[in-house]
């Protein structure tokens, strides 16, 4: 059997992401990969407060009206929701190889 950590699939994540980013793209795209290493690893840290953040960028989102800012808000909620969704799959295996 096969243990995967959190911060393992997170190292994977942010791996793939450079792995993405070379000097063909458009810069923008290359700007959106950074702006998601920078965001997941920022709340990777401090993993309580990735559902808060989230809020606060989609409230700030609600409120923006230029564009960079809202392509850069964009990026960081893809990347902060696609971690929330991975702590939620960490903590329901938890949770089923507790009660097992």
């Amino acid at each position: 059997m096969v243990i995967i950590t959190l911060q393992q699939v997170i190292g994977e994540k942010i791996s793939l992401l450079k792995e993405l980013m070379n000097p063909n793209n458009r810069p923008e795209l290359n700007s959106t990969y950074q702006i998601q290493i920078d965001a997941i690893r920022s709340a990777a840290n401090d993993l309580e407060y990735v559902e808060p953040l989230i809020k606060q960028k989609k409230e700030l989102l609600k409120n923006s009206k230029d564009v960079k800012e809202t392509d850069r808000l964009l990026a960081e909620l893809d990347a902060l929701e696609w971690l929330q969704a991975q702590i939620v799959v960490f903590t329901l295996d938890n949770k089923d190889a507790a009660s097992s």
